[in-house]
């Protein structure tokens, strides 16, 4: 995280949280989303597509260096020094270029010419489609972006990056560009994102609570005239919600409005559900954290590597050394109950040694999921649903299974390049949401679940504080047990992002300033730009 998506184009097992495999994470934000759909070759991965086609503005010094390309030639000279300077500005002044350009056919022309063969070819092939379509998105929610400092040229321990101050007019924020390069000729792409640069405010006069609400609400009026956001939005102190409101629409085929009791996915959201339902049978003596997995899970069903060392608590934290499962096709998209995917446990792989590094795993919180019913005897659905919804009084969450009748259901949207319009994501994500995300909800139920964890109705005091804290010690240093943990010019923030193609949600609890905020979109990334001037804002109070 989340949670703007720190989302990158990278040449590793495609997915990760984005990454060439597209890399979700937020910006600045640990949390990391749900994404059961990353294997599709749709026009976006985790999906990320949003509305308009933008214009960039480039200044005189991009547009200028894209004009004049490197000399390859020269550069593969091996005894002619390489102009650093002049292939950062070629290369930032060709992204500038690529993204303003009105041709359909420019971010693939792009992507084709700047990106090395292999980071074209993960995942199948399917990568190329996901970068392609992370770009789209890129594209059609910043409008216009602006060229503030010269890009510079780093190096370090073997690898190189371009990066590049940018300013985005659709969200009135800056953010810096990162591009790695190749260290040899012809200097090709193996990653590139764009992550919002959070920054202190210098406070002259602070704001009061009611000044900050009417610049919020005055901030996320503007996205919405630009056509960027579209979902629901609540901010609420320790004496309760201040300010909520909706905007753009639910269903754009039949224009209907989002509302404030409007259901949106929540991605990996969910993971938060999981993390606590583990923890409330850690509590009652059912199982014990430091249990291995594999006392609740056939050991038979994994394929040869060291799977019997991991453990509860690694799932939890997301060090299992669990890697990206390199599926053979989508039949994982429709499967409606967790015991489906256990003929598929042989083809998740072991990236890591258990408990040596971070890794976000989706498929580390499916597996809890199957320990919840092993051990509870109940569906995943219906101990969340006992256990965690109703004492939370959460009336309209739930995963609920997409091609059925719900209620105010959002449907989710991101910019096809292929369509040159939006495009609805139901043919892009599973078809019912599980342990590691997928299922819906409002910003109400989320504001009850976040009272009813802070207030230790769902978890004692230890406990709760257990979820949301750090594990360092487990190397998770931004994140506890399904829970995101931030340290910042904010004090302490927990909670958890979601991001896919037409999803971009997330839940902030700022445990040391007394502010809780939920912004659910059905818009891919919209999310993000409301949780940045949110930070800012309160800074200043």
């Amino acid at each position: 995280m989340i949670s703007i998506p720190v989302i990158k184009v990278a040449v590793q097992p495609l997915m990760k949280c984005v990454a060439l495999s597209l890399r979700w994470k937020s910006v600045q934000w640990i949390p990391v989303q749900w994404i059961p759909g990353r294997r599709i070759v749709a026009s976006w991965l985790v999906l990320l597509l949003s509305s308009a086609v933008f214009a960039a503005t480039i200044t005189s010094t991009a547009s200028a260096a894209a004009a004049a390309p490197v000399n390859t030639a020269a550069l593969a000279d091996a005894a002619a020094p390489v102009n650093t300077a002049a292939l950062a500005d070629t290369k930032t002044g060709r992204f500038l270029q690529m993204l303003q350009q009105d041709d359909p056919q420019a971010i693939s022309r792009y992507v084709d010419a700047e990106f090395t063969p292999d980071s074209l070819q993960d995942q199948g092939g399917a990568a190329r489609q996901y970068i392609i379509a992370y770009l789209s998105d890129l594209k059609g929610l910043h409008g216009s972006l602006q060229l503030v400092q010269p890009p510079q040229w780093q190096s370090q321990q073997g690898e190189s990056q371009i990066l590049a101050e940018l300013r985005s007019a659709t969200t009135e924020l800056t953010y810096q560009l990162r591009l790695g390069v190749t260290a040899k000729p012809p200097y090709q792409l193996t990653t590139a994102e764009l992550l919002y640069r959070p920054a202190k405010v210098p406070v002259q006069t602070p704001l009061t609570t009611a000044q900050l609400v009417q610049q919020l609400s005055g901030y996320v009026d503007r996205l919405a005239s630009r056509h960027a956001f579209s979902g629901t939005v609540l901010l609420a102190d320790a004496q309760g919600v201040l300010y909520q409101t909706a905007k753009g629409m639910a269903d754009l085929r039949f224009q209907v409005p989002n509302n404030t009791e409007t259901r949106f996915n929540l991605a990996s959201m969910n993971k938060m559900f999981t993390a606590v339902s583990i923890l409330q049978l850690s509590q009652a003596g059912k199982l014990s954290l430091q249990d291995k997995l594999v006392r609740y899970v056939d050991p038979a069903l994994f394929g040869p590597a060291d799977f019997a060392q991991i453990t509860l608590q690694q799932l939890l934290s997301h060090t299992s050394g669990l890697g990206w499962p390199q599926y053979t096709d989508s039949q994982h998209l429709q499967f409606r109950q967790l015991q489906q995917f256990r003929p598929l446990l042989k083809q998740w792989p072991l990236a890591a040694k258990p408990g040596s590094r971070f890794g976000y795993s989706n498929e580390g919180m499916l597996l809890l999921g199957m320990v919840i019913e092993q051990v509870s005897g109940m569906s995943y659905d219906d101990y969340v649903q006992q256990h965690i919804y109703a004492k939370a009084g959460m009336t309209q969450s739930g995963n609920f299974d997409i091609d059925g009748v719900t209620p105010n259901l959002a449907m989710g949207y991101g910019f096809s390049p292929a369509l040159q319009s939006m495009q609805s994501n139901w043919f892009m994500h599973a078809v019912k949401g599980n342990a590691a995300g997928g299922g819906y909800s409002t910003i109400a139920d989320l504001y009850k679940f976040a009272k009813a964890l802070t207030g230790y109705q769902l978890l004692p005091a230890a406990l709760t504080e257990a979820a949301y804290s750090a594990k360092p010690e487990l190397n998770a240093r931004s994140y506890g047990y399904g829970f995101s943990v931030r340290q910042g010019h904010n004090g302490r923030v927990v909670g958890h992002s979601g991001n896919f193609v037409g999803i971009s949600a997330g839940l902030r609890i700022y445990r040391d300033k007394g502010f809780t905020l939920i912004v659910l979109s059905n818009q891919s990334f919209a999310s993000e730009p409301v949780f940045a001037k949110a930070e800012l804002l309160l800074q200043q109070l």
